[in-house]
């Protein structure tokens, strides 16, 4: 889950507030006020400087020269079950696949990379493509992957990469967030007291505020060390037993990853056990990160060249991970950062977004429009390539955001949890 349960409580449903940008957007779609932003795209951007941020320096026009790519962020195609904090309808997925690939050149990760390298190098050769490129990835290789997305991906002859944790894949075991939202999910009561920074009591009346609630406590948990983190773990799990039937069969297997790789499905790795990177000490770094290369490479029989950070934003990926990804020899290192990639963007801080889970067609349209239209090749990237390089000095002091992403948009959908000291 590189993109971060924030993106995903995205889909939840929001209390009047979604209806009149539906209405909007199939307004600008079907007058054909997105495909002009797409046109306009194509050749200009309205977005900062390089040099700036993401999130600062004033917006100017700009001309788009030479590719540009927007890595494409999905969980789990299918509905029901873990994952609790995501669904996505075949269906709509379908609708999305067919939008992109009428739209957009659909690229592998890895044809990505090349093309980067190519245009960053001055390297131009007959037939050299231009313009805009989308490639589709998925976090945390859950089984739906094999049953719902592959057959869509088969069909269209589309390219995906699927980024796994590894021992998660080897035990058949969901992640430890899924198992925090499972017990809150089944938690018998209708109140649960959590010691987070401070005690918390959340009110259970339904399954959005049991949601929502997990999301925040998961949010606490991201802030803490990873041994702690382990330790709350276990005594949360002591408040309820989980339903060994809902943890059963949640994962890909090894004989369904080695069928989806036959068909052109590349993997990479989202270290063993999907934590905070910026959390964990040196040498739990160089478990995460280079014993999940190795087992991956062991288990599908060819080098791993890509991996995606768990949760994904700047102060989740931390610096010191960066040497530790370059040194084990990754390709390519996608974030959560949003914005485009293209010449000059450094491959072990790629951008990447969540869009995927936007059920209404013409809004993702349009959010594929606004993407390109508002992101600058090497402006998103600067302040995670600044860290790219940093030696690994013993264990990251790097923080992870104390904003609470979960709980402003459980409180924007009015499914906040109700809690009190």
């Amino acid at each position: 889950m590189s993109s971060g349960i924030q993106e995903q409580l995205e889909k939840m449903p929001e209390a009047g507030g979604s209806a009149w940008r539906e209405v909007a957007a199939d307004l600008l779609h079907y007058t054909g006020g997105a495909a002009l932003i797409r046109a306009i795209s194509q050749r200009h951007v309205f977005a900062p400087q390089p040099g700036a941020t993401s999130t600062g320096g004033a917006k100017k026009w700009q001309r788009a020269e030479g590719l540009r790519f927007a890595i494409l962020c999905y969980h789990r195609i299918g509905t029901g079950g873990i994952p609790l904090f995501s669904d996505l309808p075949p269906a709509v997925f379908e609708a999305q696949v067919k939008f992109l690939q009428r739209h957009y050149r659909i690229v592998s990760l890895s044809a990505l990379c090349d093309e980067i390298e190519q245009q960053s190098h001055g390297d131009q050769h007959e037939g050299q493509h231009d313009g805009q490129a989308v490639a589709i990835t998925f976090d945390d290789g859950y089984k739906d992957l094999y049953f719902e997305a592959l057959p869509i991906l088969k069909k269209y002859r589309v390219p995906a990469t699927v980024f796994l944790p590894v021992a998660s894949i080897e035990s058949n075991e969901p992640l430890w967030y899924d198992r925090i939202f499972l017990l809150f999910t089944v938690f018998p009561g209708d109140r649960i007291q959590v010691d987070c920074d401070r005690p918390r009591n959340f009110a259970l009346p339904n399954q959005a505020t049991r949601i929502a609630a997990a999301a925040e406590v998961i949010g606490w948990l991201r802030t803490l060390p990873e041994d702690r983190r382990k330790n709350e773990c276990e005594g949360l799990e002591s408040k309820a037993e989980l339903p060994k039937d809902m943890l059963k069969n949640r994962m890909l297997t090894w004989d369904q990853i080695h069928e989806m790789r036959a068909a052109a499905v590349e993997f990479g790795a989202h270290t063993m056990t999907h934590p905070v990177v910026s959390r964990l000490t040196q040498e739990q770094l160089e478990h995460e990160i280079v014993d999940s290369k190795h087992v991956l490479e062991a288990r599908i029989n060819e080098r791993v060249q890509h991996f995606a950070f768990p949760f994904g934003k700047a102060a989740d990926c931390g610096s010191a991970a960066f040497s530790v990804i370059s040194k084990a020899g990754f390709r390519s290192a996608s974030t959560t950062e949003e914005g485009v990639n293209g010449p000059g963007s450094n491959l072990l801080a790629l951008n990447r977004v969540s869009l995927g889970e936007e059920r209404h067609l013409p809004m993702f349209a349009l959010k594929m429009a606004q993407l390109f239209f508002t992101s600058a090749v090497t402006a998103p990237n600067v302040a995670m390539s600044k860290q790219v390089g940093v030696a690994a000095s013993g264990e990251n002091s790097n923080q992870p955001s104390s904003e609470n992403s979960y709980v402003a948009h459980a409180s924007q959908s009015g499914s906040a949890p109700a809690s009190q000291q």
